[in-house]
């Protein structure tokens, strides 16, 4: 038996030289003599097993030493067995996983149900992943023999522009946020660290990291939103309760970050019989984003709001539409910003302190899944008008 000073080297040795370690002599000198290694040592080798299947692939070697190790005496190394089951490929991860839900210690058990149901939320991510990618190749297809491969590859080459402007534009901003966060989080580090610092000061700093957080938080969400798929259920709604709903959501808003807008009025016009057939929490979101920036109309920095009113009125148009009407007289578009935001290209706002650019895009993207259609009206200094249509009978619904 080795020293605990000489064990102890050993271990230090093998986290140094885990790339280089022959798996089928570790297997060989265990079988051999099972006191080889004490079991640090052991939970070394498991982590020496992981990070070769994970850089380079699972061996036939590195598999047989991990089957071992999942029977090792000490319930801590069987964990670290199950705690890289993730890591298996997918004609081995049966037989371990069978073999560790029988373990007797609860840890381990736990860790490899908890494998268990990443793993199957992982294989129900790739279906529908592989569905959606599937989807679009099937419509590509169908363009290419409808209108030729010349037509189908433009096609195909703006949507990669698209992507590829609306990513870079989402990263941009997304770095423009952890600058200033990482930026806070070293002065704030060297503050403690040297002891040299004004308890406001620190406290003043930590609430802007905590506004950079939620921008970035809120970027995300904005960015989850806008790629999923809109739900196909609809049910009958009453329109005034749907605007209502966003409405109380919007003042939630500004509430839990801190801004008041009281100074801006509002007026809502919707007859009580008015009916939609929609999926309410999307439509309650498009129609909440819209609302937002009406108020945001009226911001003179990101905390202040002067003056103004908001309308938003409901109504029939025909026995199929009904057409809400958001107004607002606050400060407006000049002609060639109210083309770009017409665009409604994702990640495009000038409210960077407070704007993720992608509110417009999810209201437009939710109503236009509901059969209906957005535009926008807009004059420099005069005011905005956004005009939303939607269908009173659902049709097909979802994406």
């Amino acid at each position: 038996m080795r020293s605990r000073k000489g064990r102890s080297a050993t271990r230090t040795d093998m986290a140094d030289q885990r790339d280089h370690l022959d798996f089928a002599e570790v297997v060989d000198h265990l079988r051999r003599s099972p006191d080889a290694y004490d079991w640090p040592e052991r939970r070394e080798l498991v982590k020496a097993v992981a990070e070769q299947i994970e850089h380079r692939g699972a061996s036939e070697t590195a598999l047989s030493l991990l089957w071992y190790l999942s029977e090792d005496e000490k319930w801590e190394v069987r964990k670290d067995v199950a705690d890289c089951l993730m890591l298996l490929p997918d004609d081995e991860f049966p037989r371990f996983a069978a073999r560790l839900l029988e373990d007797p210690n609860s840890f381990v058990q736990t860790a490899t149900i908890r494998a268990l149901d990443r793993r199957r939320r992982g294989e129900q991510t790739a279906q529908r992943k592989q569905r959606g990618l599937d989807h679009i190749q099937e419509k590509y297809d169908r363009l290419e023999k409808d209108y030729g491969l010349e037509a189908a590859e433009l096609a195909r080459h703006m949507a990669e522009q698209l992507y590829d402007l609306i990513v870079g534009a989402t990263v941009h901003d997304m770095r423009n946020i952890l600058a200033p966060l990482k930026s806070g989080i070293s002065a704030l580090t060297g503050s403690l660290r040297t002891g040299d610092f004004d308890p406001i000061q620190f406290e003043k700093g930590l609430e802007k990291l905590g506004h950079q957080s939620e921008m970035l938080e809120r970027m995300i969400d904005d960015m989850r939103v806008y790629m999923q798929p809109t739900p196909a259920e609809r049910r009958r709604e009453r329109l005034a309760d749907i605007i209502e709903d966003a409405r109380v959501s919007v003042m939630d808003t500004f509430q839990a970050t801190g801004r008041d807008a009281s100074s801006v009025s509002i007026m809502i016009e919707v007859p009580e019989n008015i009916t939609v057939e929609v999926s309410r929490h999307q439509v309650v979101r498009a129609i909440s984003n819209v609302l937002k920036n009406a108020y945001e109309s009226f911001a003179t920095d990101p905390q202040t709001f002067t003056s103004g009113g908001v309308s938003v009125v409901g109504r029939e148009v025909d026995r199929e539409r009904v057409e809400i009407i958001v107004s607002d007289n606050g400060m407006g578009l000049p002609p060639e910003e109210l083309a770009e935001v017409c665009r409604f290209i994702p990640g495009n706002t000038s409210k960077k302190t407070h704007g993720t650019g992608f509110g417009l895009p999810i209201a437009k993207r939710k109503i236009e899944d509901h059969g209906g259609s957005l535009a926008i009206e807009s004059e420099d200094g005069k005011g905005t008008t956004i005009t939303i249509t939607l269908r009173t009978e659902a049709q097909g619904g979802g994406q």
